[in-house]
């Protein structure tokens, strides 16, 4: 007789180890206005990605009042009601209406939106979607984008760079209460555009893995060399220690050389990776 899966089939894991049962995976466009409102309510109660969704949230703010054109600071309720006036135009859910009261607390007392300070600003959501990807990986049991009855693969999607998730996947597969047969560790192609699978300390993919061969192994998802002489040693030690875009902002150098060196990185990490 089948065995029933007795609980959430699909999660996305931070790394800290936290696992959020999902229904569907979290993406996001960076220019996709709705999305990148869903991302940042997805976001708002992690608190290493606070501060980067709440300026996301006071440039959206700023622009979604644009129409008003009052001279004056606009007070929380007036926040709140454009938001909410913004959510029921939309024929789907982007997040639940209390979370525009918490959005007006936040951009009246910590952002003062002011008429004229902050409508010049684009509304760019590259540092959310930076953030989703290097501070979650996408899992699923049962199927890489689907679950199905019956299926007893662990899927394990990777978006991030120079973090290793060996011990937080390791434990997730120790713990999970059904059957598992086999374990697979892949670059998201989502949202890497790269679909190689990781490997063991003994260059075995872990592309359908037994669960056997899987505990009774070792690896690591971290790729990256420790050398301090590189000039990339403090983004590569940020990364591995987790941070996301607003701990790297924090390095002494320009943000934009750190995006090009995390994108290097990104290459050299995947030409470790095996082909199916």
């Amino acid at each position: 007789m089948e065995q029933a899966v007795t609980r959430e089939t699909a999660w996305m894991i931070r790394n800290d180890g936290v696992e959020i049962p999902i229904i569907t995976h979290i993406y996001a466009d960076k220019d996709e206005t709705d999305e990148l409102l869903a991302l940042a309510y997805f976001l708002w109660n992690d608190y290493d990605s606070k501060q980067t969704v709440c300026e996301f949230l006071a440039t959206w703010v700023s622009n979604a009042l644009l129409s008003r054109r009052k001279p004056e600071t606009f007070t929380q309720h007036e926040i709140a009601n454009a938001i909410k006036d913004y959510l029921s135009s939309k024929p789907y859910r982007i997040f639940p209406e209390r979370f525009a009261t918490i959005i007006a607390h936040y951009n009246s007392t910590f952002y003062p939106i002011y008429y004229g300070k902050f409508l010049t600003l684009p509304l760019d959501g590259t540092d959310l979607v930076d953030t989703l990807n290097q501070r979650f990986l996408r899992a699923r049991y049962g199927g890489r984008y689907d679950t199905t009855p019956g299926c007893h693969d662990m899927f394990f999607r990777i978006s991030s760079v120079g973090f290793d998730w060996f011990p937080i996947i390791c434990n997730f597969v120790k713990n999970y209460v059904d059957p598992i047969e086999t374990v697979t560790i892949v670059r998201d192609f989502e949202s890497t555009a790269c679909e190689k699978y990781y490997v063991d300390s003994n260059n075995r993919q872990y592309n359908k893995m037994p669960y056997s061969d899987f505990l009774n192994g070792s690896g690591n998802t971290n790729y990256l060399g420790k050398s301090e002489a590189d000039s990339s040693f403090n983004v590569r030690e940020a990364l591995a220690n987790g941070g996301g875009v607003q701990q790297l902002r924090c390095l002494p150098m320009n943000y934009g050389r750190i995006r090009r060196m995390i994108e290097i990185l990104k290459h050299k990490e995947e030409t470790h990776l095996a082909d199916e």
